[in-house]
């Protein structure tokens, strides 16, 4: 069957109302693509206010164990801005450098080795997340005073923010030396 402008116009012509109705579809159905309010957070201010102060939390055991989470993820973004201070003096020296050369190898190694804290963040992240949802089932049943579980999303949304710096600077790093 050879395709002619004249059955070209006339398939055109038929489904022209058809095409023109899915444009007129209401909006209201269809999500908006306006920014939504987590994306307008400032996540580097999130990551650089301090976390709760534990003192204020009545539950002695929660108080306690928040204290210990918040100590492994004060050591975990430690253990990365000493990786991120390496990383960042091996990708400055790679800059430019042939993809597979001996600067562009240690950068990479460099880069790569700010994985370790960042992944025991997540896991801290990960443990924060568990804490909170226990808690909140603990006071729905009524089993302890309600409030404790603010104090725990206060650290982690703290953590999280880390967490999110953290991949910034590891893609920044990244792109830095990509050839």
């Amino acid at each position: 069957m050879k395709v002619t402008p004249a059955k070209l116009a006339r398939s055109f012509t038929l489904l022209s109302p058809v095409l023109l109705t899915a444009c007129l579809q209401p909006m209201a159905e269809l999500p908006s693509l306006e920014r939504r309010e987590v994306e307008l957070r400032d996540r580097e201010a999130e990551a650089k206010a301090p976390p709760p102060p534990v003192e204020s939390i009545t539950d002695p055991a929660l108080a306690r164990e928040l204290t210990a989470i918040l100590a492994r993820a004060d050591k975990a973004e430690a253990d990365f801005a000493l990786a991120r201070s390496a990383a960042q003096q091996a990708a400055g020296a790679a800059r430019g450098k042939e993809v597979g050369s001996e600067d562009w190898s240690v950068a990479q190694t460099r880069i790569s080795a700010l994985d370790a804290p960042r992944r025991e963040l997540a896991q801290i992240l990960g443990d924060l997340e568990e804490l909170y949802v226990a808690r909140l089932q603990k006071e729905a049943a009524g089993e302890v005073k309600p409030g404790g579980s603010d104090q725990i999303e206060q650290a982690r949304t703290s953590v999280l923010a880390l967490l999110e710096n953290q991949d910034e600077v590891i893609g920044r790093l990244k792109a830095s030396i990509a050839g």
